[in-house]
């Protein structure tokens, strides 16, 4: 069962997204918080694992990306999923690089939802069409402005690996893929994290597609 907390400051779309999480399969709302700080509290005595947090913007007290920045200090295994109202370029690719698992509008549909929410689960990260679109978008303005990433050194092995999670395949499978143990490809997976300065998987995946290491398009 994955335990999901939310936080939105709006009562009647809190509400409703509340019941239709608790519909999804294997999926129950444990945390209902109306703004960042409120969230913050209710995680500190909360008796259950949260497994994902969803996370709206705009809220008073505290916003989505300062309560994203402290549970990602506080709380490192919860996965954090944006939802919002906003589908400017600008919003998805600065919260990818602040570290979200996760980026949907708020008329998604309750399948992509419910999706997203096992994805990030399983896979750490969860784009869809429209967020691979936008770091499209992003790298050819980069390249029109001749602006580059600064030169880091891959290792052919963490190639392949930064490849295959991006195609979304598990630790486990990677390493029956490449015929090494699960625990070297997550000493791999570390050293890219480390080299190219990303706050999670999500973020590997921005570089990769950046740096045409790979494309998930």
């Amino acid at each position: 069962m994955l335990n999901i907390a939310i936080a939105e400051d709006q009562t009647l779309f809190r509400k409703g997204i509340i019941s239709l999480l608790n519909s999804f399969n294997n999926t129950t709302v444990c945390i209902e918080a109306e703004n960042g700080e409120d969230m913050l509290n209710q995680l500190s005595v909360s008796s259950s694992p949260i497994h994902v947090a969803l996370i709206d913007i705009n809220m008073p007290h505290m916003n989505g990306i300062e309560l994203m920045k402290n549970i990602r200090k506080l709380y490192p295994a919860v996965k954090n999923i944006i939802l919002t109202i906003h589908e400017e370029e600008k919003y998805i690719h600065k919260l990818i690089e602040e570290g979200a698992n996760a980026y949907l509008v708020k008329n998604a549909d309750p399948s992509e939802v419910e999706k997203a929410i096992h994805t990030v689960v399983t896979h750490d990260y969860y784009f869809n069409e429209k967020i691979i679109g936008v770091m499209h978008n992003h790298m050819q303005k980069k390249k029109n402005k001749n602006l580059r990433q600064p030169d880091i050194e891959i290792t052919s092995r963490e190639k392949d690996v930064l490849q295959l999670i991006c195609k979304e395949l598990t630790s486990q499978e990677i390493s029956k893929k490449l015929f090494i143990t699960e625990s070297t490809v997550n000493g791999h997976r570390n050293n890219l994290l480390l080299k190219i300065g990303c706050r999670n998987t999500a973020g590997l995946v921005l570089y990769a597609l950046k740096n045409e290491i790979v494309d998930i398009g």
